[in-house]
């Protein structure tokens, strides 16, 4: 068995641009080392604490994890 993962992401930003060509997944992939790499060059550029920068983007990261994860999980298993 194929594990079925969503085609396209489907929500109002895809609809504006051109991101339906990936699935939700691949944003997430492409989403987890941005938000971390965004926390740090907040954290460097303002007057932001170093580790609160870090915890910011980490939780950030969390959530869209977990959102990947369990609220939106591949449909079937792979055998």
């Amino acid at each position: 068995m194929r594990m079925s993962v969503k085609k396209g992401f489907t929500s109002r930003i895809a609809r504006w641009t051109l991101v339906t060509r990936f699935s939700y997944y691949d944003l997430v992939l492409l989403a987890l080392p941005v938000v971390l790499l965004a926390g740090l060059v907040v954290s460097a550029a303002l007057s932001v604490p170093f580790h609160v920068g870090k915890m910011t983007a980490g939780l950030v990261a969390a959530f869209v994890l977990v959102d990947a994860m369990f609220k939106r999980p591949p449909t079937e298993r792979s055998a």
